[in-house]
């Protein structure tokens, strides 16, 4: 059941991120920073996707639309391409740190939904 009726969203930070290049996993580029993980839907609220990328210095990637093929776009596509899979050691743990901030998040809206009810409840008594 879903309390809420925005997407959720959480921060992934990732560390030493190697991303393909030239279909190949280098571990010359190592990326730092912190990447947006948003649910995927209402129906699928435990998938998520990153939403945007904040890389270590300042720079913030966004999801790109289809049309935009500029660098940014390619380097956002590719570190989402690494966050979003669970074969990755950090798929791994963006889909862990997801479900579980997920699961905090309907705790505290289920406790939320139950006060307000309780609260009601009196108001009707009085």
């Amino acid at each position: 059941m879903t309390f809420y009726n925005t997407a959720f969203s959480c921060e992934y930070s990732f560390d030493e991120l190697q991303i393909s290049v030239c279909d190949r996993w280098e571990s010359g580029l190592l990326l730092y920073g912190h990447a947006e993980l948003t649910s995927a839907s209402p129906d699928y609220e435990d998938e998520f996707y990153v939403s945007a990328i904040r890389l270590d210095g300042g720079a913030r990637l966004v999801r790109p639309t289809q049309s935009i093929t500029s660098f940014e776009s390619e380097l956002f596509r590719r570190i989402a391409a690494v966050i979003e899979d669970d074969k990755t050691l950090s798929g791994r743990h963006a889909a862990e740190l997801f479900a579980s901030e997920l699961e905090q998040f309907k705790e505290l809206a289920c406790d939320r939904a139950f006060k307000m009810q309780r609260e009601q409840v009196f108001i009707a008594v009085a």
